[in-house]
């Protein structure tokens, strides 16, 4: 992650310099775009529209997702490391646009190659056009990013149903019947296994993201997550998974013992 708590990105960097080589998909490249880069953009446009940061913050406090919070208060903590732009506006929106060409660049330079692109999703390849005023090549990946279902993951789901079916079977078993996150992407598979073209659509392709993730990752590499919800998804499915510490854990590691009195 290109920002973020400083012992994520310590666990992080600890487990790839083990890695001789580091894949991604175009999937997660998606994934990426739309919650990480898109939501930096957003940003960038209230904090125009708004007289400070600060209220560019409350703004996105008030009417975003969860995800979206957090990416963004994790991007403010960043820009605010430099204490002299918290209320210059204009310094605030130059530090900004860095952090958004930065988090292309950190993308690209962090993995060395790419899975096939099974599901043919287009919106990994999308970046900000060259050439173009700055703000409308914005604008035109916001247009872009925004998923209109010109990809096969229809045809790639059909062609994973045994491996769909074998989930359910399995999820409703001991320890998985108790990993709400993956349980909830479950909840949507079972109510589409016979019309898995419903899947396609932009909601309840972001629900079902982290199985999808699982289906298309080839055996002979090992997924690196901190979200727990693979769990059960690649241990049904045999797939190789390391899942981080949280930063909860990462930090009562770090805390110094008690001293005897």
């Amino acid at each position: 992650m290109s920002f973020g708590h400083s012992l994520l990105k310590e666990e992080i960097r600890k487990y790839l310099t083990r890695c001789s080589q580091k894949w991604s998909s175009f999937y997660v490249l998606m994934e990426y775009k739309r919650s990480v880069v898109k939501t930096l953009i957003d940003l960038y446009f209230v904090a125009k529209e708004e007289k400070t940061p600060s209220d560019a913050l409350h703004y996105f406090q008030e009417g975003f997702r969860t995800r979206q919070n957090k990416i963004v208060l994790s991007a403010i903590a960043t820009l605010l490391e430099d204490s002299e732009i918290a209320n210059d506006k204009l310094r605030f929106l130059i530090k900004l646009e860095t952090l958004i060409f930065g988090s292309f660049q950190y993308f690209h330079d962090l993995i060395d190659k790419y899975i096939e692109n099974k599901i043919a999703c287009p919106l990994g390849k999308i970046s900000i056009q060259e050439g173009i005023a700055r703000e409308e090549g914005y604008r035109r990946f916001l247009e872009e990013i925004d998923c209109i279902r010109m990809c096969s993951l229809d045809k790639f789901l059909k062609s994973k149903k045994s491996q769909l079916k074998r989930l359910i079977e399995e999820g409703e078993k001991d320890p998985h019947d108790k990993n709400k996150g993956f349980q909830e992407a479950l909840l949507l598979i079972k109510s589409a296994i016979g019309t898995l073209d419903t899947l396609k659509a932009k909601s309840n392709c972001m629900k079902i993201g982290d199985v999808i993730i699982a289906l298309e990752v080839p055996k002979r590499l090992k997924i690196l997550t901190f979200d727990r919800g693979f769990e059960s998804s690649c241990q049904i499915l045999g797939k190789r998974l390391i899942v981080l510490p949280s930063l909860a854990t990462l930090r009562k590691s770090r805390a110094p013992a008690p001293q005897p009195s």
